[in-house]
């Protein structure tokens, strides 16, 4: 039986208002526009804060102000307008491209930054040595790097194994961050201690680190683009949504993230308030533990599990409509890559009953492991999920877990939550350093492995022939979406923000919050 939207609100009501602040909202006190101390009201941190080490949306949140890129960024590409540390770039011939960087940029620790250690940061000691913490994200965005080298101190030539052609957006991209070579050299193989306090070239630099508790990062006065707007900014994790709000309303700080739909009325009548923020280059999906035995190891028990979700109704009642349902694994910022005729995920649970029959479904259960509130409305989302697998005849066992260690316990023969980012626009920047052989799904989780899409990415990674790419693409759609699916989408992945309407901030595409200089639109 379908799950009307009636019954869905009914049951998700009393979870619904148990995220609702109890008695009126306190006043907000209100604070100026810029200068001093910013505390941002988070639902999680970053453990550590070297890119080479993660690719999550927290870490993505706070990096951001840590770190600059070779090339620049544009508002319409990542939503976070800044230019870079390159001057001037060119493409020499199809393998190898050259930057001239910008003089007197300065590192957090009062250095100068040079060629060599652009060259540094993405050369093999750091980024292709077996051992080093940060190889496996470093192989996976710039794995196809020969060799770097410099020419004075201000000109870096890359060249490349092969032609590659995403490589002038892997330099704006993420793992492109520079560091300070003399700075990471120092740490005498201490990585973790480097991972807490990294030295970059951003606008503002690490002052405090407290795991489960605060990240603090103060102004970097002699940033190249300019002084930050604020002396300091507090990343501060408030877990419950309810308490990030009330601590808006009453002044304690003047952002909070990861609202849910049923927060933002509450935000909106505050005087002095406002919500910021909406869909972002992400998308929630589920993940399936497949290499383990057990129900998932069949991919018509996976097809239908796909089938039997109704997400329109999800995207309507949890998330007020705000958001939607892409088509696939795939985002419209891929430009001619997009394969617009790729279907959205349907919704047909009479085709999901009669694949569990053929099948065989005993009613096996099947667990999920599902965390509350790391993203929007997790947990309610994943209790509507498990009735509306019941309703055609999936035994799904919901298990609430606390942290990513329990969600990716051994054996993985679970469905778990998880989203992807757009790092890239292209699947070489999305699916693929997620889910391809170096990628956390293959390589941590060890959830999910598709020979056919391993074999894809090499030629991806090289083909320049639009045509081809196109045609690769839709069958990485194809292996994803049917023939051997990792898991399923759920919905575009959205953040909403609650903020003081006087501070001069403005939400990206990207779950990035950008606290630096601005520089338009123009990059550099």
């Amino acid at each position: 039986m379908r799950l009307s939207r009636r019954s869905c609100l009914k049951a998700m009501g009393g979870l619904l208002a148990a995220g609702v602040a109890a008695g009126p909202l306190g006043q907000m006190a209100r604070a100026a526009g810029s200068g001093g101390r910013l505390v941002v009201a988070v639902q999680d941190n970053p453990p550590q804060l070297d890119p080479l080490r993660l690719t999550t949306n927290v870490a993505f949140r706070v990096l951001e102000n840590i770190y600059d890129r070779p090339l620049g960024q544009s508002a319409a590409s990542s939503g976070v307008a800044r230019k870079g540390l390159a001057v001037a770039h060119r493409q020499i011939d199809p393998t190898t491209f050259e930057i001239v960087l910008r003089d007197g940029v300065i590192f957090h620790d009062g250095g100068l930054m040079t060629a060599e250690d652009v060259a540094f940061t993405f050369g093999p000691e750091r980024m292709n040595t077996g051992g080093m913490p940060g190889v496996a994200i470093g192989r996976q965005f710039f794995g196809g790097l020969a060799r770097v080298a410099t020419e004075g101190d201000r000109v870096v030539r890359f060249v490349t194994s092969a032609p590659d052609p995403l490589f002038e957006a892997r330099l704006s991209g993420w793992a492109s961050q520079v560091i300070s070579k003399s700075a990471f050299l120092a740490m005498n193989g201490d990585w973790d201690r480097w991972a807490a306090a990294p030295v970059g070239t951003g606008p503002y630099k690490v002052a405090e680190m407290r795991t489960g508790s605060v990240i603090r990062l103060v102004a970097h006065d002699r940033y190249w683009g300019g002084r930050p707007q604020f002396d300091e900014i507090e990343f501060r994790i408030v877990p419950e949504v309810a308490a990030r709000v009330n601590g808006l309303a009453a002044g304690d700080w003047r952002l909070a993230t990861e609202l849910g739909t049923d927060q933002i009325p509450l935000v909106e009548k505050r005087p002095g308030l406002e919500i910021a923020g909406g869909p972002i280059m992400n998308m929630r999906v589920l993940n399936f533990g497949t290499r383990a035995g057990g129900p998932l190891a069949d991919v018509r028990i996976r097809r239908a599990l796909g089938l039997a979700i109704d997400r329109q109704l999800i995207v309507d009642a949890l998330f007020g409509g705000r958001l939607d349902v892409p088509h696939g694994y795939q985002w419209p910022a891929y430009g001619d890559m997009y394969i617009e005729e790729a279907d959205r995920p349907r919704f047909d649970p009479e085709a999901a009953r009669r694949l569990l029959a053929e099948a065989g479904y005993d009613g096996t259960p099947i667990p999920y492991r599902s965390q509350v509130n790391y993203y929007t409305a997790e947990l309610q989302t994943a209790q509507v999920l498990v009735e509306q697998w019941k309703a055609v005849g999936l035994n799904v066992v919901l298990k609430v877990v606390e942290n990513w260690n329990q969600v990716f316990a051994q054996p993985e023969d679970a469905i778990f939550n998880g989203s992807i980012n757009m790092v890239l626009p292209d699947v070489m920047g999305s699916l693929w350093p997620l889910y391809g052989p170096s990628g956390f799904i293959q390589k941590q989780a060890i959830a999910w492995q598709n020979e056919i899409f391993d074999a894809l990415g090499p030629k991806l990674a090289t083909m320049t022939d639009r045509a081809e790419r196109r045609a690769a693409h839709a069958r990485v759609l194809e292996i994803f979406g049917h023939d051997d699916p990792p898991g399923t989408v759920l919905h575009a992945n959205g953040i909403f923000y609650g903020k003081d309407q006087a501070l001069d901030w403005q939400a990206s595409q990207t779950p990035a919050m950008y606290f630096g200089p601005r520089t338009g639109d123009a990059v550099a």
